[in-house]
């Protein structure tokens, strides 16, 4: 079901392709504006992509999603026709609906299919638009909610999570997806979660989020590459504060990173992003270097135990770090003589 809701505007454009071939369609007079003939109507004849569209027209899931591609780039024409925009602005609702419905009875393999379908899918949708971002929040949302379902995600699909995150399309839709899923590495990649979390897990996590940040932010702008967005920026350093904290020989290197980010968030070759966005990178940074300095209390505002899970007063509503974060790097300019801020 959620790989036909996924499909559903590629299909209907499928079909609409179909019925300007019917035979009915010379009946109609010259004028009729559907009798325009898309570029892809020819290529559409073509005996090799009628197990394309068989394949779009799958009872159960099967293949892989590289299979679409091709019927995407051959249905591109068709992304503009009224019924395929009316059917892409339907998709967002059906799927909320749709997750609703699965999460009151999902266990943990069902949580598992629908997380990789989630990560599966989120780069391989048909391009109509603003289509593929109003898709990635609600999937984004979604993953998050059967993570916090279902913890054990986290290391169990570790070496999916791994390859999204280090995918240059990960990037795509202001980084939503990306975003969504770094957070939840930083929230359940602990053994307070799972028991099978390892420390060799960890270590390998966060070699691949570094090296993630670093491309997004210090390497060369590539064409391939999108923009970053802050968020994803500070998603990142977080997650990596996380991952240190509960693998503390890693502090002294997550603390020279971030130490480099504050200086390059101040350089200007960074001054081609709004001030307000390096704004905040800059304070995440210095607020993240502020807690480091005390590693117990790192890990005890970032990875707090299940006693003191609830009320959830770790928790900042407003910028989704620990609200103690902003206590604690309080305390540590106040001692140090610093301004704060």
């Amino acid at each position: 079901m959620l790989h036909a809701l996924l499909d559903l505007p590629c299909l209907t454009a499928a079909l609409d392709l179909q019925l300007r071939l019917s035979p009915a369609a010379s009946e109609r007079p010259l004028w009729d504006a559907s009798l325009r003939t898309p570029s892809c109507l020819e290529a559409f004849r073509d005996p090799q992509f009628q197990g394309l569209l068989q394949h779009l027209l799958r009872t159960k899931a099967s293949g892989t999603a590289e299979r679409l591609a091709p019927l995407h780039q051959l249905l591109q024409p068709m992304a503009g026709c009224a019924r395929v925009v009316q059917c892409a602005e339907a998709v967002p609702t059906l799927l909320q609906v749709l997750f609703s419905s699965v999460a009151q009875f999902a266990d943990g393999a069902l949580a598992n299919q629908l997380a990789l379908a989630i990560l599966d899918r989120s780069d391989s949708l048909y391009q109509v638009p603003g289509y593929e971002a109003r898709v990635h929040s609600v999937l984004s949302s979604q993953f998050l909610a059967l993570c916090e379902q279902h913890p054990a995600l986290v290391v169990e699909l570790a070496r999916e999570l791994l390859e999204f995150a280090g995918s240059a399309s990960s990037t795509r839709s202001g980084g939503v997806m990306l975003t969504s899923v770094v957070w939840a590495i930083g929230e359940y990649l602990s053994v307070s979660w799972d028991r099978r979390c390892t420390v060799e897990q960890i270590n390998k996590f966060f070699e691949a989020l570094e090296a993630l940040l670093f491309e997004v932010t210090q390497s060369r702008p590539s064409t391939a590459l999108p923009k970053c967005p802050p968020q994803v920026i500070t998603a990142l350093m977080t997650t990596l504060t996380k991952l240190a904290s509960r693998s503390q020989d890693l502090i002294p290197r997550v603390s020279l990173f971030l130490s480099k980010m504050r200086t390059l968030a101040q350089s200007p070759a960074m001054s081609s992003v709004p001030c307000e966005d390096m704004g905040a990178v800059r304070v995440r940074t210095t607020e993240l270097l502020n807690l480091l300095k005390m590693p117990s209390v790192a890990q005890f505002v970032l990875t707090p135990s299940t006693e003191v899970s609830e009320p959830r007063y770790h928790r900042d509503t407003n910028t989704a770090l620990p609200l103690a974060l902003r206590t604690v790097s309080r305390l540590v300019e106040k001692e140090a003589g610093l301004p704060p801020g």
